[in-house]
């Protein structure tokens, strides 16, 4: 697959500004330290992907457009409340380039910090008596951390297959993607086949974003991500291009090797991430990645056409536009920007 530049389109009408307004209302509470602790989390604000994802998925149909603000808020309250929690659990010291919440409040105040976002954001799906929305995202949430633990008995394991590792990126990152389209549609008037097709399309994204994340994590730089290079390698997170190197002849055996020595992964990293290359590993891994994509995009077909089904296709290549100019390097299909 081929994946070419987005081409020039009108600005996204997702209201950004309203849902960050509506984000330092909800955590807002009068407490100095409580607040401190939220207004840093809230500085750097992302790329709000999945609050995005519920916006466009229920703007597609008529809806009321406060309880869809209000509910892609509380996706976005849960994504932040994982990624506290799952700083706490890493022992992450950067987060977007800065100081982690843990790395500066430290890890009682981060993991309480982190309980009241998910507090926050079952508070205001309650408000709406949306209870098909707080099933779906409950269970989502109880997913998530079965994936974390999963993660976690998973460490340093090198017979890990691509069944179990992507069993992992669902629980971990494609299942509140999906989510998001769902519980957008849900509050809409779509039918039942609409949200089929929307939570499948949220799956498939999540699935290629975990993969390209995974991707960056290996061939970017500390400034792009935010974060040190092959932080996935040195704390025992197996990720695709190496279980794919590790079913390559001529490498799989170097790789095992160097990453059986725990203790030096961290001074052998250049030469595992090396071999990951020039295996073709990761241009595979990239593949994988587009594959997603494309079927994605195929559960869009016959959605009701405008602004925002087109939204969601270009969210498809959206990130993948981002880190085109690194991924270009190793992906032989890749058509770079001009």
């Amino acid at each position: 697959m081929v994946i070419k530049p987005s081409t020039a389109v009108k600005a996204d009408p997702f209201p950004a500004e309203l849902i960050q307004n509506r984000l330092r209302q909800l955590t807002r509470t009068g407490n100095p330290k409580v607040d401190r602790i939220m207004a840093y989390l809230l500085e750097e604000s992302g790329k709000m992907l999945r609050p995005r994802l519920v916006y466009h998925a229920a703007a597609i149909n008529p809806h009321d457009p406060i309880v869809v603000r209000d509910i892609a808020v509380a996706v976005e309250l849960i994504h932040l409340a994982s990624l506290v929690h799952d700083d706490v659990i890493d022992s992450a010291h950067l987060r977007r380039g800065r100081e982690s919440l843990n790395a500066r409040f430290g890890n009682h105040a981060s993991v309480l910090a982190g309980d009241y976002l998910f507090a926050a954001a079952f508070n205001i799906i309650n408000r709406h008596q949306q209870n098909q929305v707080m099933e779906n995202i409950t269970h989502t949430i109880q997913v998530m951390c079965s994936g974390e633990i999963m993660q976690m008995g998973q460490a340093y394991n090198l017979n890990i297959g691509l069944e179990e590792y992507y069993d992992k990126i669902y629980r971990k990152t494609a299942c509140l993607f999906a989510s998001s389209c769902k519980i957008g549609s849900l509050i809409s008037q779509a039918g039942p086949e609409q949200t089929r097709q929307l939570e499948q399309f949220g799956l498939c994204l999540g699935y290629a974003y975990q993969i390209i994340d995974d991707v960056m994590d290996l061939v970017a730089d500390s400034a792009i991500l935010g974060k040190p290079v092959g932080n996935d390698i040195t704390q025992g997170n197996i990720t695709l291009p190496v279980i794919l190197a590790l079913q390559k002849e001529g490498c799989a055996e170097r790789i095992k090797a160097l990453l059986e020595r725990r203790s030096s992964i961290a001074a052998s990293l250049g030469a595992i991430i090396n071999m990951l290359i020039e295996s073709g590993s990761i241009a595979e891994a990239i593949e994988h990645a587009t594959d997603f994509l494309e079927r994605g995009q195929e559960h869009l077909a016959g959605l009701p056409e405008g602004e925002n089904l087109e939204i969601l296709k270009r969210t498809c290549m959206s990130f993948i536009d981002h880190y085109r100019p690194v991924l270009g390097r190793y992906h032989p299909l890749m058509e770079r920007q001009a």
